[in-house]
């Protein structure tokens, strides 16, 4: 029936399988897009080669049995079934889009075939009925890369020139527009294909874009052709050949097949069995990398022996290597007696110059001694200092006392005049009684009785407020009290709280540090860091591009005079855990080492190992530095030293005023520190600055360094001082819960003392209360004479408690003041006693000092004396020193030259001996270096090739073999789709064949058997008798064959996403109520499908009522016999 084109190549040789896999892998993913979304959709053709079949029982074993497809149908059919009515409903009313891209606008051929010279066709809607075109179709096939053979007009492109022509060109325009457009950027609007061959066989295509107007040709290579063909899904067209035998000859199986080729179906079967000849393959290779590891590993294993053959020889090699150091040392050896004569003349003028030296010592430390006296004596800038200090603070008191007696005086000014305006209201008070007696005594009515006993009355409660207000105040003067004490008590809990943390923090510093000592005691380089054991045995093995780590460097330094131990941790203690290395790299490497073992933050110093000469930056000999109160054990750890913390010219001295004598005496003394731990410095410009030196904490590891004390005794002075401090802290405690219990019952007594001061108060309103109540009734009792006396009396008496409460608080105002000034006279007096005795001490140490410095002056000129004799020695010396320079100017440069071959060997062998052991050790190395023909080197690579090698293929091995079982498991899921892709498919394809035989008065269906891979068809042409038969496609006449056929055509467009629908001479068969009933149902199909064109090509007149959106080509009928062009 319809046999599918694919694209073929240049020539007209065939397709290669990879080829047609490449093509089919992008329409496959597009075929499952659209089965998946039940939409129209179309794949490209197979070479007219034999069909591939569906996946066989041994393929895939999880085929669906017919009782699965039967129970499927079941479960789909009227769901399809209604979508389908509904959708041919529609047909009636809808008109499909016009696609954007993809659809054919126009051909063009010149002598493209021997029936016709030159032709052009213009396409521009859905659906173009052609009457006797068979060469359009032909052309359309050429034009996009199909072969000769498959169009059945000819054997090979040259048929397809006319007689008499040696070229025929084919045109065709493709649309390109739309969102989905093919490289719009490139093409525009309209994509020109030309393929044009000639007589010879050769072929070319030159694919261009109306976006220039079709006038620059952007590709001649049939890949991109391939391409746009892939992307467009231009795949299958329709020729009439097998049209007319595929119902009646075709079998049930090629029908099956025509159905999975149909669908895309097939394609994807082809590329699952190319997945699975795949698999097969890589399993098999990896059952051959699998024979090649024992191979792997036997050549590692040679190559590991060969490496440890050569390692023997490496150590002849270290041999000659030895002996060469040992005979640059025997030469310098031979250098050395020579140069020992050169050195004894030296000698000499070196002692003589140590003579005058030590006389030159032994005045400096008169002078020392003499200075030293001076300054022990010498403390009048401090009493200075101190009386000027005790006179301003004397100045300061003097000062408080004169203001608080002046103070006092204004007091007692203020109590006289209280005391005078006290006595006058006393008086005044007293004449108004005795009135106010004389005034009641003449009132002789019937109420004097009442107001006897109202007088009586206010007088008892006058005297009750009296007492009242005598206990509330006794009450807060009790309350004021008490919280002075609350608060002094809670002063001394805090302050012995923090003496009992600083006890508490004084223990654990200890432990720390008997744990320190501790360590040292096990392991003396414990005070320099953690597990340095460990770490020098890791440095001692480990290879190094300079010389080997030195360190920690406070293992070579020890402390001559312990009185200067302090002073050194807090100088250079930080220095003690330092080491040093010569390189860069070998510091990275010594870094690792110490982190490893928990030495984060020591430094490590790089620098060479320069043993250069000091001494020029040494004080003279008197003045102690620290270089001369250490015992350093190395000389590199003395440079190093000198380099960071400028050991050799940084001078000590007991106290600050020895440091600053110095400094004055000096020229050369520039830096001087003190044991009292302070820093002096003297600039160029003369101006000198001190600062104070940290001490370092007590769990400070440098508190550790240049101590004399053994460790166990150091441990027990620290234990006894745990001891104390532990009795000390336990003794706190219990004072600490004294104070707090004082504290809490304190408090509770303010709380009832508060609350009796509420209610004396309440008790006071009270009385006094009543009290205005008794007046006021005794006022109104009294008579106008007698009232107003006793308003004039009752004010005299508030006024003189007004004058009372005055006095009271200036009372306390001066016992406060003589309180304040009683300290102040006693501090006064201190101070005037310790004035007199710094002046008396000034006096003593003036007249002890004037004979020292007479001492001092005498020593500094026999100092002079000496040193001028010292200097005419120096020059002797220098002299000498240069002579010797020059005989030591040889075994330098030998020396140097020494060094830089190894570090100084002792030996005792003549260097000839040693020369002739070590050309023996040669001549045995080249003889095993022409044998093996390999260094150790190469010999190293080879071992780290051929482990690579198998560690490479070992790896690749689990990779590919865990690849390749996920490849299977993905197939599997992919094969179980691909089953139910077909179900689907097929059953829509059922429904859809009896849809459209319905359209003609027919019944019919579709067989599917997906197990044998056979598919029939029924057809029942009897409308009339339900009950007919169905007939066999073989008894059907040529109209219902051609009918039958076109319905089976229509439901596989369903399935197809081709966006171009041809059909070649589909009527020929037919009769005209079939040809018109089929004519219609593809004409509605057309036009309610978006986005396809149909070529319906007929031999036979289209009716004018189906020619509604339908553009009709009518070609002339072809002459025979040309010969000539007209």
């Amino acid at each position: 029936m319809a046999k599918r084109q694919a694209n073929g190549d240049v020539s007209e040789s065939e397709s290669t399988p990879e080829h047609k896999r490449a093509r089919r892998g992008t329409a496959n993913g597009y075929t499952q897009r659209t089965i998946e979304d039940g939409g129209d959709s179309d794949i490209e053709e197979q070479d007219g080669s034999s069909a591939t079949q569906a996946p066989t029982a041994t393929q895939a074993q999880r085929i669906t049995s017919a009782q699965d497809d039967e129970a499927f149908e079941a479960k789909y059919r009227e769901r399809i079934q209604r979508e389908i009515e509904e959708k041919g409903a529609k047909r009636l009313l809808k008109v499909g889009a016009i696609a954007e891209y993809g659809i054919i606008q126009k051909i063009e051929a010149s002598y493209s075939h021997k029936c016709n010279g030159k032709a052009t066709y213009i396409f521009c809607i859905p659906i173009d009925a052609k009457f006797y075109v068979p060469p359009v179709l032909s052309a359309i096939a050429i034009a996009l890369g199909g072969r000769s053979a498959s169009t059945g007009r000819g054997t090979g492109l040259k048929t397809f020139i006319k007689e008499g022509q040696s070229v025929a060109e084919v045109n065709i325009f493709l649309k390109n527009e739309g969102e989905g457009a093919y490289r719009p950027d490139v093409y525009g609007s309209t994509i020109k294909i030309t393929r044009r061959w000639t007589d010879k066989g050769s072929s070319t295509y030159s694919i261009r874009g109306a976006k220039d107007n079709y006038k620059k040709v952007i590709s001649s290579k049939k890949e991109e052709l391939t391409n746009i063909t892939d992307y467009m899904n231009l795949q299958a067209i329709l020729t009439q050949d097998t049209s007319r035998q595929f119902l009646a000859s075709s079998k049930p199986k090629d029908k099956y097949q025509f159905f999975l080729n149909g669908t895309s179906l097939t394609q994807l079967s082809d590329e699952y069995e190319s997945i699975f000849e795949s698999l097969k393959k890589t399993e098999t290779i990896l059952q051959s990398k699998q024979t090649v590891v024992p191979d792997l590993r036997r050549q590692f294993t040679e190559a590991q022996n060969k490496y440890r053959e050569a390692q023997a020889a490496k150590q002849q090699h270290e041999k000659v290597t030895e002996l060469e150091c040992e005979v640059a040392w025997a030469y310098m050896r031979v250098k050395e007696a020579q140069m020992r004569a050169a050195v004894t003349d030296h000698e000499t003028a070196q002692k003589n110059m140590e003579k005058a030296q030590a006389a030159v010592t032994a005045e400096e430390a008169e002078l020392e001694r003499a200075t030293q006296a001076i300054n022990d004596a010498n403390a009048e800038e401090d009493g200075e200092a101190s009386t000027a200090a005790l006179e301003e603070e004397r100045k300061r008191v003097r000062e408080d006392i004169k203001a608080k007696k002046h103070k006092l005086v204004e007091i007692k000014t203020q109590k006289t005049e209280m005391n005078n305006a006290l006595q006058q209201v006393n008086s005044t008070i007293q004449g108004l009684t005795e009135r106010v007696a004389a005034e009641e005594a003449k009132l002789q009515d019937g109420r004097r009785e009442l107001r006897e006993k109202l007088n009586l009355d206010m007088e008892k409660v006058q005297k009750q407020v009296k007492v009242e207000e005598e206990n509330l105040r006794e009450c807060q003067d009790n309350i004021r009290n008490l919280l002075k004490l609350v608060q002094t008590k809670k002063e001394e809990s805090r302050e012995v709280n923090s003496s009992r943390n600083r006890i508490r923090e004084n223990i654990e510093t200890i432990n720390k540090a008997i744990s320190n000592l501790q360590g040292q005691q096990r392991n003396k380089l414990n005070a320099f860091g953690n597990n340095l054991d460990r770490a020098l045995v890791d440095i001692a093995q480990a290879r190094w591009e300079g010389q080997p780590p030195l360190g920690p460097l406070g293992q070579y330094v020890e402390i001559k005079d312990p009185r200067w131990a302090v002073l050194m941790r807090v100088n250079i203690g930080s220095l003690m855990t330092n080491f040093a290395v010569t390189t860069q790299k070998d510091r990275e490497t010594l870094s690792r080492i110490l982190v490893k073992h928990g030495n984060q933050n020591t430094n490590i110093i790089v620098a060479q190992v320069d043993l250069f000469d000091y001494s020029r930056g040494e004080p003279p000999p008197h003045v102690l530095t620290p270089l001369r109160v250490l015992n350093i054990k190395h000389e590199w750890v003395i440079r190093l030293l000198i380099n960071s913390a400028n050991i050799e010219r940084t001078c000590l001295t007991n106290t600050r005023a020895e440091a600053q004598h110095l400094l004055d005496t000096e020229p050369s003394v520039t830096n001087v520190i003190s044991n009292d731990l302070m820093r002096s410095q003297k600039y160029a410009d003369g101006g000198f600055f001190t600062s104070a030196l940290r001490q370092p904490r007590t769990e400070d590891r440098s508190n550790s360094y240049f101590t004399s004390k053994d460790p166990v005794e150091s441990i027990k002075s620290n234990q006894q001082k745990l001891h104390e401090l532990e009795q000390e802290h336990a003794a706190i405690n219990p004072k600490l819960q004294e104070i707090d219990a004082d504290v809490r019952k304190s408090e509770q007594k303010v709380k009832q003392l508060q609350n009796q001061e509420s209610v004396l108060r309440k008790k006071i309103y009270q009385l006094k209360d009543e009290l205005g109540r008794l007046n006021e009734q005794a006022e109104e009792e009294a008579p106008a004479s007698v009232q107003g006396l006793h308003e004039a009396r009752k004010e005299e008496e508030d006024r003189k408690q007004s004058i009372i409460n005055q006095f009271t608080a200036v009372a306390e105002r001066e016992a406060t003041l003589n309180n304040e000034l009683k300290p102040l006279v006693q501090q006064q007096e201190e101070i005037r006693k310790k004035a007199e005795q710094i002046e008396q001490r000034n006096r003593e140490n003036k007249a002890r000092l004037e004979p020292l410095m007479e001492e001092r002056l005498i020593h500094v000129q026999r100092l002079q004396h000496y040193r001028t004799r010292l200097e005419r020695a120096t020059e002797e010396h220098d002299e000498a020193v240069a002579v010797k320079n020059v005989v030591l100017e040889e075994y330098q440069n030998w020396h140097a030259e020494a060094l830089s071959i190894s570090q100084p060997v002792q030996t005792q062998r003549n260097p000839d001996t040693i020369n002739a052991e070590i050309e023996l050790l040669k001549k045995a190395l080249r003889d095993r270096q022409r044998r093996g023909g390999q260094s150790i080197e190469e010999i190293a690579m080879e071992v780290q090739s051929t482990q690579e090698a198998l560690d490479k293929t070992q790896k690749e091995f689990a990779a590919m073999k865990s690849f390749n079982k996920g490849l299977r498991a993905a197939m599997n899921i992919r094969l179980g789709t691909w089953f139910e892709f077909r179900k689907h498919i097929s059953l829509r394809t059922k429904q859809q064949f009896s849809y459209y035989l319905g359209q003609r008065g027919y019944r019919g269906s579709l067989e599917f058997d997906h197990t044998a891979n056979t598919l029939n068809l029924r057809v029942v042409t009897d409308e009339a008798n339900p009950h007919a038969k169905d007939k066999d496609p073989k008894a059907l006449s040529g109209g219902e064959k051609s009918f039958s056929t076109i319905c089976l055509l229509m439901s596989l467009w369903e399935a197809l996403g081709c966006p171009i629908r041809c059909l070649d001479e589909f009527d020929v068969f037919m009769d005209q109520v079939n040809r018109r009933i089929a004519m219609k149902a593809m004409v509605q199909t057309a036009r309610a499908s978006d986005n396809k064109q149909y070529i319906i090509i007929t031999p036979l007149d289209v009716s004018s009522d189906i020619a509604s959106g339908v553009r009709i080509h009518k070609m002339a009928d072809p002459e025979r016999g040309q010969t000539t062009l007209d």
